[in-house]
């Protein structure tokens, strides 16, 4: 009985052990806003310049304007940053795109293209 004790108690301490330098990493590690429109441009080929008028790169390696008519941006979580970016181009395509900064890079949560109502 003893020896399980010890066997559980070593394992907790392992744990917690191999756990703090990746929390600690986790921590100063954290994608910025910079990154995120870095990894923007390289995955969906959507550039933006300090404006709100963004350029997409198609399929032809023609560009489409695209406008960014939403943001929501949290970096105040300690461990990641989340963003979320809704583009509409000139074709009324809606654009939504979410993503988790974590370990330096950022990662898709959700990509969602929809054709929007023109009236």
């Amino acid at each position: 009985m003893k020896g399980r004790n010890k066997m559980k108690k070593f394992i907790k301490v392992f744990t917690i052990i191999l756990a703090l330098p990746i929390v600690f990493y986790m921590c100063t590690h954290r994608p910025s806003e910079e990154q995120f429109y870095l990894w923007l441009q390289d995955t969906y080929q959507i550039e933006c310049k300090g404006n709100l008028t963004c350029k997409k790169e198609l399929n032809d390696h023609s560009f489409s304007s695209v406008i960014e008519t939403g943001s929501n941006i949290k970096n105040d979580y300690l461990l990641f940053n989340t963003i979320g970016k809704i583009y509409e181009d000139e074709d009324g395509t809606r654009t939504t795109i979410k993503a988790i900064g974590v370990f330096g890079k950022y990662f898709t949560i959700i990509k969602d293209e929809k054709q929007i109502n023109q009236s």
